[in-house]
């Protein structure tokens, strides 16, 4: 089926709805979603309440519900990208940092939405709003099956591999939770923590 090109009006709808969306984001992470009112919006972004509602006619609540659909799907995409991308043939060592690094870089990559999520998870509305949790845990048992798949090649000795993903998966959850709070248990920078509990887990591994 042939796409009818985009006129310039429409790229112009697109630019400003992508502002609306930037500028909500930045004012629920700094006031929080109760804190922040439509005016607020409208006073931050430079539009009008009538342009506001006819972009998102469910006013705040759907403005939300519409920068959690967007940055779920992005981040789904990422760390599916990052675990396919642990090739066999990289030393395990170099391939749970390039993940690990990918993971936190992915999750922090917006901090505004994260404050948001931490903030006022509870009122998104869609059923996906625990997706951070979830996105973790099914990705935990695709790296179960890589370090299986590494024991298997001789490269570390026989364990519990779900035990061990889940003791790399919450390196990076330390690390980006470090990002978002007044919580640091790890005292240095996160990337500099990350690679030294990678050397260390698979050092461990191959005892």
């Amino acid at each position: 089926m042939k796409r009818t090109p985009r006129t310039s009006r429409d790229l112009q709808a697109a630019e400003r709805r992508e502002q609306i969306l930037q500028g909500a984001k930045d004012m629920f992470a700094e006031h929080g979603f109760h804190g922040t009112s439509m005016r607020m919006i409208n006073k931050h972004v430079g539009i009008t309440d009538g342009l506001l509602y006819h972009y998102f006619p469910g006013g705040k609540q759907e403005i939300l519900e519409t920068i959690f659909n967007e940055a779920q799907e992005a981040r789904l995409a990422s760390m599916d990208k990052l675990l396919a991308s642990i090739e066999p043939n990289l030393p395990l060592e170099t391939a749970m940092t390039q993940f690990l690094v990918g993971m936190f870089r992915t999750l922090t990559g917006d901090r505004a939405f994260l404050r948001i999520m931490f903030r006022d998870a509870e009122s998104i509305q869609s059923e996906q709003r625990n997706f951070f949790s979830e996105m973790i845990q099914q990705r935990h048992g695709t790296l179960t099956e890589v370090l299986k798949k590494r024991a298997e090649a001789g490269e570390i000795r026989e364990m519990d591999y779900a035990l061990a993903a889940h003791q790399i998966l919450s390196v990076g959850v330390v690390c980006t939770l470090r990002e978002v709070s007044f919580i640091n248990v790890i005292g240095v920078e996160a990337e500099t923590y990350i690679r030294s509990m990678v050397t260390f887990s698979v050092s461990q591994w191959r005892k």
